[in-house]
């Protein structure tokens, strides 16, 4: 068969992304800590760019009938080799899955000193376990390295790090380390019946002792998260802030403005020309990233108005579609917006993308529910159950589709799971 070669013309259309609508997509996206570096860079690569004392970047708007908790905005997430260290241990330890989440919830009780600061009863009361349970977690813990973690005060921490329970040095910090802190050798000599040289020998094995079980443990540099927008209450409203407070704040140099107009060299002038339409370029993608998130948190306050009375239990069923056509944007404009942001409201710190969720759709109806109801409406169910007959995956799953959520058993099995319930065998109370 003859092959021929013909040449022809076709119309299309095509979006060609030039340097500066990339420039303004990655500053979308970019993480505030991305965000951070990228504009140090461009400082120094641009000198038509100059810093500049930061100012108020207030941007606010009233959203009514909205009640909320306290400002908590020195929230911050850090990561710590402590709770690596604690958690790596617990994991191998053969032990029944209530006494696994009391220890991992005991972990995130402990203070930067490795003591233990708890509330015994608010404890007992989230893991719905009972006193003795917590106390037997509590030991257990006690067990860990390094010795004296999960101690309540000094001298527990130090009875926890001394092996024998008939030293003498059991015996002074158990009821006389005052007496030894005091230095009343002779005292402590006449009560204990011993002689000052073994007193001596006491203390010197006690000053060996770690006070603080965690203060040797080597740690990681604290991470912190700083939020993109900031909810904050007033009487009524809630204000949207775009914090800008942590960025570099730049503006153009006015002497490459002046270059211009000079008599210069036309490479002078194609340079400084060339380097203020960069700088101005970057004002702009600035600019616009900090109108649309301001835009888009808008737009979510306004389909989640609940969830700042109730919490994540609260949250409506909202994909990104639903904020787009709100705010007249693409979904991918509010994919990147929302990447790797953080939202600090007055009931803590959330990602941007914890508000969304696709849901499932009603039994026999056009409604939908969020993940977050479900496991609410789970919750509900499972704590007012008869604990001598609890409700199994398959029983909970035929009730939700009374309320119009329809699941199958396995999806009710992992969310029970997540919500930290046991199986209707194990919650079963004789």
């Amino acid at each position: 068969m003859p092959l021929h070669v013909s040449l022809s013309q076709k119309q299309q259309q095509a979006l060609t992304l030039t340097p500066s609508l990339r420039q303004s997509i990655s500053i979308l996206q970019f993480s505030s800590a991305e965000l951070n570096e990228y504009i140090k860079d461009q400082i120094q690569t641009n000198p038509a760019l100059q810093l500049e004392a930061a100012p108020s970047y207030d941007r606010e708007s009233s959203w009514s009938n909205t009640s909320a908790a306290a400002d908590t905005y020195d929230k911050m997430v850090s990561e710590e080799s402590l709770t690596e260290h604690l958690e790596n241990q617990i994991s191998l330890l053969s032990i029944t899955p209530d006494i696994r989440a009391a220890l991992y919830y005991l972990v995130g009780s402990l203070d930067d000193k490795g003591y233990l600061i708890l509330d015994r009863l608010h404890a007992a009361t989230s893991l719905r376990i009972k006193s003795e349970k917590l106390d037997d977690a509590i030991a257990i813990l006690q067990t860990l390295d390094p010795p004296g973690i999960g101690a309540r005060d000094l001298r527990e921490c130090l009875l926890l790090q001394i092996k024998s329970a008939d030293s003498l040095a059991h015996k002074i910090v158990n009821g006389h380390l005052g007496l030894l802190a005091e230095k009343e050798y002779e005292l402590l000599s006449t009560i204990l019946g011993v002689e000052l040289s073994v007193i001596y020998e006491a203390e010197l094995q006690i000053k060996s002792l770690h006070p603080y079980p965690a203060i040797n443990l080597h740690t990681k540099p604290t991470h912190y998260i700083a939020p993109d927008v900031i909810l904050r209450q007033t009487d009524s409203d809630i204000h949207i802030i775009v914090n800008q407070t942590h960025l570099p704040v730049v503006k153009l140099d006015p002497s490459f403005s002046s270059m211009l107009h000079n008599d210069s060299s036309n490479e002078v002038k194609r340079y400084a020309k060339a380097s203020m339409h960069a700088a101005s370029q970057l004002i702009k993608g600035l600019e616009q990233r900090q109108q649309t998130l301001y835009n888009i948190t808008k737009e979510i306050l306004a389909f989640q108005p609940d969830f700042f009375k109730e919490g994540t239990t609260s949250l409506r069923s909202m994909t990104l579609r639903d904020i787009a056509s709100a705010a007249q944007v693409h979904e991918s404009t509010v994919s990147r917006a929302t990447s790797n942001k953080y939202l600090q409201t007055p009931l803590g710190l959330f990602s941007f993308k914890e508000l969304f969720s696709k849901g499932v759709s009603g039994a026999n109806t056009d409604a939908f529910h969020s993940v977050h109801q479900i496991k609410k409406k789970m919750k509900e169910l499972i704590e007012n159950e008869c604990k001598s007959s609890p409700l199994s995956d398959q029983k909970i799953a035929t009730l939700l589709q009374k309320h119009s959520i329809a699941i199958s058993r396995r999806t009710v099995a992992k969310y029970r799971m997540e919500l930290g319930f046991e199986d209707s065998r194990n919650r079963k109370e004789k």
